[in-house]
């Protein structure tokens, strides 16, 4: 702020933060009685749309920044998990925009939009502490940001990360220069090779399959090459897949390839049929069977893209100038940052106090129904704000409580394990 205004940049950000819209069905009109109602500030659409700038941008964009510098750690007791120094999921979350953003923002062709936005996500499970937020165009691939970000993986991390970012170079990388710790699932197409007699071939996995299944063996660990240049092995771990996950995932690939005019391959039907999971974890660490359990943690994010996307409505955008956009979007994921603190020192409290894990969508979503209150805290009368903590920690933890699917093993389960 260069000179004296009617609207205050505290009173901007509160309202972009907090605000009861989203990008899909929010104008600039809204935003004005927004203002009016909440701030007692009254200013055109006119006069508020030229507050969307590159100032305005590079303003909340910076607050994100240090938002990601400043975050509170909230420990979780983690037996399974001891060996690592920290526990790093990531995956990224992706939709599509309107098509005036594509010189920015460009989609990635095909039936999609002209423009796309993927949102590159890492968070320690260890500390709670986010590592990544970072909107980039739908153009740069999961697989790029895993060469662009190697660099950033310390000694002694475990790496935990979807097909999208499988990269041999990578993985040997992380294994013989950061001296740290991963585990991925097997790419569809992929080679791998395994030592016979002192001499690399390529592993065989039908012939795998085959042997597994005539002699009842539901899971084996094999070591391999990626290359035969690769000096140490990894484990690859092979698991024959109960016959109903094997169907959901051909019935799955065939639609896709239907779409494409494609059939689907014998190839992909047996690589359907097993799970193929990648690690370097020392086998007296972690065994064959429980591999597919760290595994499991990555779902981790995919709960909080649900949380995001179902009710933050990140995703929803219409047709507005980029600044606009790009300022609205950077508030959303402050907002995203500062429940994702409060949900974590909830989450852990509640597990020390009673071994009970909080289903996070649950958290999400009252503290949504709480956030005219947190806006008041923070940007009216800080005085409220230890009222605010204890209505929210005084909600009886049972209406957060994650609830356990039968016969399935959860992520409480995980995380009292001893493995």
């Amino acid at each position: 702020m260069k000179r004296s205004r009617k609207l205050a940049p505290c009173q901007f950000l509160d309202r972009l933060i907090f605000n009861s819209f989203d990008n899909g069905s929010m104008s600039l009109n809204d935003l004005s009685a927004d203002l009016q109602l909440h701030q007692g500030t009254s200013i055109r659409k006119q006069s508020l749309d030229e507050r969307f700038n590159e100032y305005s941008t590079k303003f909340v964009k910076t607050l994100l920044e240090e938002k990601l510098k400043t975050q509170t750690a909230a420990r979780l007791t983690d037996n399974c998990l001891s060996s690592f120094t920290s526990v790093k999921i990531k995956d990224s979350t992706r939709f599509q925009l309107p098509p005036a953003f594509k010189e920015k923002y460009p989609g990635c062709g095909g039936s999609a939009s002209d423009a796309g936005m993927f949102i590159q996500f890492e968070f320690d499970l260890k500390s709670g502490t986010v590592s990544t937020i970072k909107p980039t165009s739908a153009k740069r691939q999961d697989s790029t940001d895993a060469i662009e970000t190697v660099s950033s993986i310390n000694e002694g991390e475990l790496i935990i990360r979807d097909l999208g970012y499988f990269c041999g170079k990578v993985l040997e990388c992380i294994d013989t220069e950061r001296k740290a710790f991963f585990i991925t699932r097997k790419s569809y197409g992929s080679k791998l090779y395994r030592n016979q007699n002192g001499k690399l071939t390529e592993l065989e996995l039908e012939k795998e399959y085959k042997a597994m299944r005539s002699a009842g063996i539901v899971c084996k660990e094999v070591e391999v090459y990626l290359n035969k240049k690769q000096i140490k092995p990894f484990r690859l771990i092979i698991e024959v897949l109960p016959d109903i996950e094997v169907e959901r995932r051909i019935r799955k690939a065939r639609e896709n390839r239907q779409r494409k005019g494609k059939q689907l391959s014998k190839e992909y039907r047996l690589y359907a049929s097993l799970g193929l999971f990648l690690t370097n974890i020392p086998k007296d660490w972690v065994k064959a069977e429980d591999i597919r359990l760290l595994y499991k943690l990555r779902w981790q994010v995919e709960l909080r893209f649900k949380c995001w996307k179902g009710l933050s409505h990140i995703q929803a955008t219409k047709r507005m100038k980029l600044h606009r956009f790009e300022t609205c979007l950077y508030a959303r994921l402050i907002y995203i940052l500062i429940h994702w603190e409060i949900s974590m020192a909830l989450t852990v409290m509640h597990w020390k106090k009673n071994k009970i894990l909080l289903s996070v969508y649950k958290c999400y979503k009252t503290l949504i129904q709480c956030k005219d209150l947190l806006s008041i805290a923070l940007f009216k009368n800080r005085s409220t704000l230890k009222d605010y903590l204890n209505l929210i920690e005084n909600i009886h933890w049972r209406n957060f409580e994650l609830e356990r699917r039968k016969n399935r093993i959860g992520f409480t389960e995980i995380m009292i394990s001893k493995l």
